[in-house]
């Protein structure tokens, strides 16, 4: 075979492709191999490319609508102290208990957590996290500490504004800044939650009984976490002194995909989330913990309104003895 005829027979790549002419053994070699390269240049290359460039599409779109959506939670939901007068009170508000002027706020960011449930159904279990929440709330009447609880639900308040479950703490923040608002007298503030850690290191075995572990968690991307890992840090310490190794180590949590970051704990040092157990903790493991966790957080509160108390009676001693002071300098004058 000549150059030219060569030339001839492979200058028609079309009609090549759809119908190959009579070859001899070593052009249908060349024959094959030009082939396989042009449907891998065609076909196999392109499509990886358009693929490629969809998935990246689809990623951008994903990224953008993912950042919209937490920039208008921003815009709309209070995210420092500094932004209570963007929060409008709400007329509707109903809490549970406390006659008297309440001090301490419990709420559910994730109302919808199970106890006594499994990991391939975490939608039915033997109590819910709200029903531990009502019981600790009785507990507190019980150490005379006026509480309420929120019977606002979070997960109403994102489907009422078409919000991504990862936006529940921002929900649950405005609840907490009109709880402020209403309820002036409020000191402490505090979210329970269940954990999704496996039993055995959610559980503990204390005098022949078995407690949920509890675990007090600290958003790192609040500007002042440092003071509220300080409270925290005196709870667990009170707590271990009742029932040691009831605590679990306090957790640090930054902002990252289905974490907030922050937990309101920007509002006060005061606002804390705990853990109580995890989802296949018993209803008697949560019960047991929950008059643990109760007592101690009593005690805490009633030693912080003390001090405030000895503070105030401090400040007045001290104002009298300056005026005592004065009018002998005037004596003598």
């Amino acid at each position: 075979m000549n150059k030219e005829s060569a030339t001839i027979k492979f200058a028609n790549v079309d009609e090549l492709i759809r119908r190959p002419p009579q070859m001899d053994e070593q052009t249908r070699a060349r024959y094959e191999v030009w082939k396989r390269n042009r449907i891998k240049k065609r076909v196999i290359l392109p499509g990886v490319g358009i693929l490629c460039a969809l998935l990246l599409i689809f990623l951008t779109i994903v990224v953008r609508s993912g950042a919209d959506v937490v920039r208008s939670s921003e815009e709309n939901i209070a995210q420092s102290p500094d932004a209570k007068s963007i929060v409008k009170v709400d007329p509707n508000s109903e809490y549970s208990y406390a006659e008297d002027e309440p001090v301490l706020y419990l709420f559910n960011a994730h109302p919808l957590e199970l106890i006594g449930s499994t990991y391939d159904n975490q939608f039915e279990g033997e109590m819910s996290i709200v029903e531990l929440t009502h019981i600790m709330a009785e507990l507190m009447e019980t150490h005379d500490i006026p509480t309420i609880v929120e019977e606002r639900c979070v997960d109403t308040k994102l489907h009422e504004n078409g919000w991504d479950f990862a936006l529940s703490y921002y929900a649950a923040r405005y609840f907490v800044f009109d709880a402020i608002e209403q309820q002036p007298s409020l000191e402490f503030f505090l979210d329970v939650h269940r954990d999704g850690i496996p039993h055995e290191y959610a559980t503990v075995e204390i005098d022949g009984a078995n407690y949920a572990r509890i675990l007090f968690v600290i958003g790192t991307d609040n500007p002042n976490y440092d003071a509220s890992y300080e409270v925290a840090r005196q709870l667990t310490d009170m707590l271990e002194e009742r029932k040691p190794g009831i605590t679990r180590e306090i957790f640090f949590s930054g902002d990252s995909p289905g974490r907030d970051g922050v937990y309101s704990q920007d509002i006060s040092p005061m606002v804390h989330l705990v853990e109580v157990g995890t989802i296949t903790s018993t209803v008697e493991e949560a019960q047991r913990t929950i008059e643990i966790l109760a007592e101690v957080v009593a005690e805490f509160i009633s030693s912080m309104l003390n001090e405030d108390e000895v503070d105030e009676d401090e400040i007045v001693d001290e104002g009298l003895k300056k005026v005592d002071e004065e009018e002998m300098n005037q004596d003598e004058e």
